[in-house]
């Protein structure tokens, strides 16, 4: 799917709101940038540092969640946005999603000329 297609077709479901896409990746802002219009905006944001007052009605994530470590710090930061009555969605990437990314990293990380790469990897 192309960048910011989904906060794009959240955005056309709001005329009257404002819609704001996050992404810690300047390459995936740029990306999403062409789909900005008046009640749609793309900022680079890590989100465990959401810099964002309280207003939200609503919070949406599609498979990036489980990129995040600390899941605590992220609902709580979410929480401290919403409104009363506001809503979250996530959706996470399913078992089997990126196994073949997985598989070729692993084999990459046990390979000897590459292993000090990753001593600190997770």
């Amino acid at each position: 799917m192309r960048r910011g297609t989904l906060t794009a077709q959240i955005a056309a479901l709001v005329p009257g709101g404002q819609v704001i896409g996050i992404d810690a990746s300047e390459g995936m802002i740029a990306a999403a940038q062409p789909k900005a219009r008046q009640n749609l905006r793309f900022v680079r944001m890590d989100i465990n540092n959401l810099g964002f007052s309280a207003g939200f009605d609503g919070a949406f994530s599609n498979a990036a969640l489980h990129w995040v470590k600390d899941h605590e710090r992220l609902y709580a930061n979410i929480g401290r946005l919403l409104c009363p009555g506001g809503r979250i969605r996530f959706n996470f990437a399913a078992e089997g999603n990126c196994s073949h990314f997985f598989r070729v990293v692993q084999e990459a990380m046990s390979r000897e000329e590459f292993s000090g790469y990753f001593e600190d990897a997770e």
